[in-house]
């Protein structure tokens, strides 16, 4: 292991909330991908089809500090989600995901979210 890479240097401070030492790889990983602020990739359907989306987040690289996450479908232009989740918890859903996917229960964690949200600030016609 490489002390010096800034990845490396984060594990030991992402892995209390991460899954700890046994994911320490799945946790680098992300880390690094989290480093690049963004993830393009596929939304898979149960009927087989997909959709293409982007997540782009910005924010701090401490685990309880807030990231700032933005989701949009590039073949939906008028469908965007904005939110802000703890730090570790993008960690966790990129740690999750497979290869170019975010994992399953992200999806219904964001209906959910964007549902409160659309409760508390009386607005459900407004995606974004």
């Amino acid at each position: 292991m490489d002390i010096g890479n800034p990845v490396i240097a984060l594990v030991p401070l992402f892995a209390p909330y991460c899954g700890g030492v046994e994911r320490q790889q799945d946790l680098a990983t992300a880390l690094a991908l989290h480093g690049q602020g963004g993830l393009r990739g596929v939304r898979p359907l149960e009927d087989g089809s997909s959709h293409v989306f982007e997540l782009i987040w910005s924010g701090e690289r401490a685990p309880q500090d807030p990231a700032s996450c933005q989701l949009s479908f590039p073949t939906m232009p008028a469908i965007r989600y904005s939110f802000q989740v703890p730090c570790h918890q993008l960690i966790r859903w990129l740690m999750d995901g497979r290869s170019q996917a975010l994992p399953e229960e992200f999806w219904p964690w964001l209906l959910e979210e964007r549902c409160l949200d659309w409760l508390a600030n009386g607005n459900p016609d407004q995606v974004d």
